[in-house]
């Protein structure tokens, strides 16, 4: 299992969490309320699960990688977004914007050697 993955995969799924109807509600960041910033927030969403599936069938093999992509990656970051939302919810854009910082960094730092 990809650190790279993961960190992607949980960014994503923040992202999805951000701009359902539940975390619209309970979260209520205004920057979501114009038109184009939830549609543009589910496209990027999908690419970043596409990069975290990327990342992670060249850290395994593509077998190998898509199951535990999908077995691993997406049920953990799944779990890990939810905690965030529960228990961390002041914080939750702060720890969004800092884990994309730090998957975009681990990420060329591993990937560039």
């Amino acid at each position: 299992m990809s650190l790279a993955a993961i960190l992607w995969a949980i960014v994503a799924m923040m992202q999805l969490c951000m701009t359902s109807q539940s975390g619209m509600k309970k979260l209520n960041y205004n920057f979501l309320t114009f038109d184009y910033a939830q549609s543009s927030l589910k496209i990027c969403s999908f690419i970043f699960m596409g990069i975290s599936l990327y990342l992670n069938c060249l850290d395994h093999d593509l077998s190998v990688g898509m199951i535990t992509w999908i077995f691993l990656i997406i049920t953990s970051a799944f779990f890990l977004q939810l905690l965030f939302y529960y228990h961390f919810k002041r914080w939750f854009f702060f720890a969004w914007i800092f884990l994309f910082f730090l998957s975009v960094l681990y990420s060329l730092i591993k990937y560039t050697q």
